[in-house]
């Protein structure tokens, strides 16, 4: 008799809330949503969320498993389409992300004294009576520009991560060579950047909780992130190119410093546009 039960509840036409499709089974042939859509509780939203982060199949936890251990091998499965198996890229960034912003709250971390940082006592001022020269005025605003750049980096992270995500593409695509910016295109090279950014949004959580305990020692951690960066982009990159590891390496410190030349670059690009602007609009700076 149950067997029977089994078979007529499998038999029973559903009609898809989300296509009106009609059909047979657990999902829509059309939309693959469930048969069993139930209405949104605080137990289903939860029971939901637990399942994506613990499920073997696609969930966050067995793709933090691959990205710590077989990073590069995870990569090549989803650009040859192995895709059912692991988190989507962008929406596991954003969790990421999400947990940062969730950690830094609760814990806070300290500002980088930029002012000091790109202060220099020994530059002279010139002075015409009693006011700054055209060129001083310029050099004041630039490094303004640049300082209150770098806070924004430094105290917006996640923003900054999200906008400078083209920027990176692009400094891989010249680090890694020509061959294989035919070989893999501008979206294929997002997935392991983004899986790279994954794993330093991490580092900067575990940073975060251990500066509220203890600030000298995440001052320490802080020196490695240059050096996690070329390990996260080797280990993520290693397995779409025929590099032997030492140029592997080297290509993935090329990519760190190009875009750090690009993001200064664009960064002088906007404020020398800014400036123009601003002269435009007020002739009287220019004396």
């Amino acid at each position: 008799m149950e067997n029977n039960k089994v078979v007529d509840k499998e038999q029973q036409v559903t009609k898809c809330l989300n296509c009106n499709t009609e059909f047979q089974g657990k999902f829509c042939p059309e939309c693959g949503q469930r048969a069993d859509t139930k209405r949104f509780t605080i137990r289903f939203i939860f029971t939901n969320l637990l399942q994506a982060i613990l499920s073997n199949d696609g969930g966050v936890w067995t793709t933090l498993k691959s990205l710590f251990t077989r990073p590069g091998a995870m990569v090549v499965d989803i650009l040859n389409g192995k895709r059912k198996s692991y988190f989507s890229p962008f929406p596991m960034l954003f969790l990421t992300l999400s947990l940062y912003v969730v950690i830094f709250t609760f814990t806070g971390s300290k500002d980088i004294d930029y002012d000091n940082l790109l202060n220099d006592d020994n530059t002279e001022v010139v002075v015409n009576d009693g006011e700054q020269t055209n060129e001083q005025v310029i050099v004041d605003k630039a490094k303004n520009f640049i300082i209150n750049a770098l806070k924004f980096y430094s105290n917006h992270y996640t923003a900054a991560f999200i906008l400078t995500i083209p920027v990176y593409i692009l400094a891989a695509r010249l680090s890694y060579g020509k061959k294989n910016r035919k070989k893999y295109n501008w979206g294929e090279y997002c997935i392991p950047i983004v899986y790279s950014l994954i794993l330093l949004v991490l580092y900067r959580c575990v940073m975060s909780i251990v500066y509220y305990f203890s600030p000298e020692i995440a001052d320490k951690m802080e020196d490695w992130i240059i050096l996690l960066n070329i390990v996260v982009f080797t280990a993520c990159f290693k397995n779409m190119f025929e590099f032997r590891i030492v140029k592997m390496v080297w290509r993935s410190f090329l990519t760190i410093v190009l875009y750090w030349v690009l993001f200064i670059t664009i960064a002088l690009m906007i404020a020398g546009i800014a400036a123009f602007i601003l002269f435009m609009i007020h002739p009287e700076y220019l004396g």
